[in-house]
């Protein structure tokens, strides 16, 4: 009913006016012969009276522009939501009885019984007016920019749609190309060369499945995707998302009458290769590349890498959003306390700082949101960064140093250099040379300096012998200025909409060491129903927030160890991760699992998703 709303078109609307210019008719007078006679006091004179039945003209009329404008938009949204609804995931059984029901009841319900004319024709206005306004602030953030309404251009294509009767936004004459049709996905080349982007983008858009790969990609990011692996057999193509860092098998609907075939599959493949200047033709070498996508408001670096394979090719495309702002420690998870401690440990003076994980696990997130609460202005930053690691530049007050491998430049090189400058603190975003901290560790003896470096461990204890295996000249100074070490892992929230609570049992909260009485009910995923059983009334079968997934985004576990007189000692005779283990853990330290245990507690992830990312090995 609520699709199309054909009958708010202007043919059918034109009874709609009459009968409303009725009804306020009726409510503007009385039909009766005579009003009441006056009584008047004795020693008056009496009011002589008219029939009755007497309205306000120009008030009919006012009330008759916003009537119009209604039945104008709401037809003007709905066809906007045949054209845009899919893409933008927005459902016309949603928006069209918000527009439709919220003007009639301000109308009729509160406009016309309040005798203020001025007031009621207020409250009308903005029930016109104010769903009509939500909707396309809504829109505007996830369609093309020149399809935007709230713009001087766009706000001049909605009054000339609106004025010629047109559903929706399709003011244009002009058929749309091939390459146009489908959700609003921009594909955009982004090599070095203008002239080879354009023509890469030329031949991808003539390529029949152009189409199918931006169905491919909108749909994937509709599922919250953040990479899609693509594994071409003799004679199919599989298609898998990561969402939330855990595989999961996927169905795309790819083209509007085919399924995906080995044949769809290749011309795909073709199209993403020619955007990202490769080579179509060659199937069996690695390549790697990148274009860009724009979708519902967001700019996402889509990088492609493609292998041979024994039975045909394989091709991984990641998505990389382009931000332009990062999120704080407090949104990344981290708790109060540990955000506090931190910030001491990384202003302690002619100290070394060291952040971890595991690839894949945020540490560049948490490196950026630290260095935003680091004191930026008072002290002067440089940084000793590869040029091809393609490092975010998004902390103000940092100055950025690239060396390039592929021009015989080194770290070490660069640190010398900087030497000169005499900054108050180096940053290593990827630490890998002994020389390198070497170097660095004796800025901070000699220098007064400190040093703040980032390397790839399991744990904390570990990375602390990582970077001792590095070999730097003096370990000792290593040993003696290190004063901390964040380590994160990143784990999966349980749905709010559809986790299931689990009761504690006292056994379960002794062996996780939870108070007793603390926490009643420990959460899972939502368990799939017994063959045969049907869900409750009024309970999907799949959760619409979910998809069936039982996690909704991800959140970090993070510890954080303090370097000890005693850790201290065992790294200079038993650097060994097992021994360090034991000796942080009988100075208070309190493990990932310990932390992880504390989301649990909390509802936050699951027991299974803990054993799932914290599993040794």
């Amino acid at each position: 009913m609520f699709r199309s709303l054909e009958f708010f078109d202007m043919q059918r609307a034109s009874f709609l006016v009459p009968a409303a210019i009725a009804v306020l008719l009726l409510l503007a007078g009385d039909a009766s012969a005579q009003w009441p006679p006056y009584a008047a006091a004795e020693g008056t004179s009496q009011i002589e009276r008219g029939p009755g039945f007497y309205f306000a003209i120009w008030k009919l009329l006012l009330l008759l522009i916003p009537l119009l404008l209604w039945a104008r938009t709401t037809v003007w949204v709905a066809g906007d939501l045949e054209e845009f609804g899919p893409s933008i995931r927005q459902q016309p059984e949603v928006w069209n009885p918000v527009l439709v029901f919220t003007f009639l009841a301000a109308f009729v319900l509160v406009g016309l019984s309040i005798p203020i004319f001025l007031a009621s024709y207020g409250l009308i206005v903005i029930a016109w007016a104010a769903p009509l306004i939500a909707y396309l602030s809504m829109r505007d953030g996830k369609v093309p920019e020149d399809r935007r309404v709230l713009t001087a251009a766009g706000m001049k294509r909605m009054v000339m749609s609106l004025v010629q009767g047109n559903k929706g936004p399709k003011v244009q004459t002009v058929a749309k190309q091939p390459w146009e049709m489908g959700p609003a996905v921009d594909l955009t080349a982004v090599g070095p060369l203008v002239g080879q982007n354009q023509s890469a983008m030329i031949e991808a858009r003539q390529t029949p499945a152009y189409l199918s790969v931006k169905m491919l990609i909108a749909d994937a990011i509709l599922s919250r995707g953040e990479k899609i692996r693509l594994d071409y057999t003799a004679e199919a193509v599989t298609v898998r998302y990561m969402i939330d860092g855990v595989w999961h098998p996927a169905t795309p609907n790819v083209h509007e009458k085919e399924p995906l075939t080995r044949a769809l599959g290749d011309t795909m493949l073709v199209v993403m290769k020619r955007l990202a200047h490769l080579n179509p033709q060659d199937r069996r070498s690695q390549q790697k590349g990148k274009f860009q996508t724009g979708f519902q408001g967001m700019k996402l670096t889509t990088q492609i890498v493609t292998q041979g394979t024994p039975t045909g090719e394989a091709a991984m495309v990641t998505f990389v959003p382009i931000l332009k702002t990062q999120r704080t420690l407090e949104e990344l998870g981290m708790r109060e306390k540990m955000r506090q401690q931190l910030k001491e440990l990384m202003a302690q003076p002619q100290s070394l700082f060291v952040f971890c994980s595991l690839p894949g696990d945020g540490l560049t997130a948490t490196w950026l949101a630290s260095l935003k609460v680091a004191d930026r202005l008072l002290k002067d930053f440089v940084t000793i960064e590869n040029a091809h690691t393609g490092e975010p530049d998004l902390v103000e007050n940092i100055e950025h140093n690239k060396f390039d491998p592929d021009q015989g430049e080194t770290p070490l090189k660069l640190a010398l250099k900087l030497k000169l400058r005499q900054p108050d603190i180096y940053l290593a975003p990827s630490i890998d040379s002994g020389d390198l901290l070497g170097t660095l560790c004796d800025q901070i003896e000699e220098e007064s300096k400190s040093v703040i470096v980032s390397t790839r461990a399991r744990e904390a204890v570990e990375a602390l012998v990582r970077l001792l295996a590095l070999k730097p000249d003096d370990p000792e100074k290593f040993i003696s200025r290190v004063s901390g070490v964040l380590n994160q892992r990143l784990v999966r929230k349980l749905c709010v909409t559809c986790r299931e609570a689990v009761p504690l049992t006292p056994e379960m909260a002794q062996r996780l060491r939870i108070p007793a009485g603390r926490v009643q009910n420990l959460y899972r995923e939502k368990q799939p129903l017994p063959a045969g059983q049907e869900p409750p009334k009024g309970v999907p079968l799949i959760c619409p927030d979910c998809k069936g997934i039982g996690y909704k985004g991800r959140t970090a576990i993070y510890e954080l160890l303090v370097i000890t007189d005693q850790l201290r000692e065992v790294l200079r005779k038993k650097p060994q991760v097992e021994v360090l283990k034991q000796y942080a853990a009988k100075g208070g330290h309190p493990s990932l699992q310990e932390e992880g245990i504390l989301l649990a507690a909390a509802g936050t992830t699951s027991l299974q998703e803990l054993q799932r990312v914290l599993k040794p090995g």
